[in-house]
């Protein structure tokens, strides 16, 4: 999927600022969702991410999920800079 290149080309250079947090998050779900597409296979998809400005707290986040291990999968990416922690999921359902 390449989640790492989607994340660190809208964050890379960014600070965080609450107000520009669903437009960061718009646009890695469009270009995850527009890449997931070009995969061979008949799948469905979600993309869920979390973004925290970065003030020195531990944060940690998890998931859990039950389906078919032969046919569905998922992927997490972390990013982290000096003002922002963001986490991606993408999941594959297969239909």
């Amino acid at each position: 999927m390449g989640s790492d290149e989607v994340v660190k080309k809208v964050l890379k250079d960014a600070e965080y600022r609450a107000d520009l947090v669903p437009d960061w998050q718009a646009a890695i779900y469009q270009e995850s969702i527009a890449r997931l597409t070009q995969l061979k296979g008949t799948f469905k998809y979600i993309v869920t991410s979390t973004i925290l400005e970065s003030v020195g707290a531990g944060v940690h986040i998890s998931s859990t999920s039950l389906w078919d291990a032969e046919s569905d999968g998922s992927a997490v990416y972390r990013f982290e800079n000096k003002t922002l922690i963001a986490f991606v999921y993408a999941f594959g359902l297969a239909v």
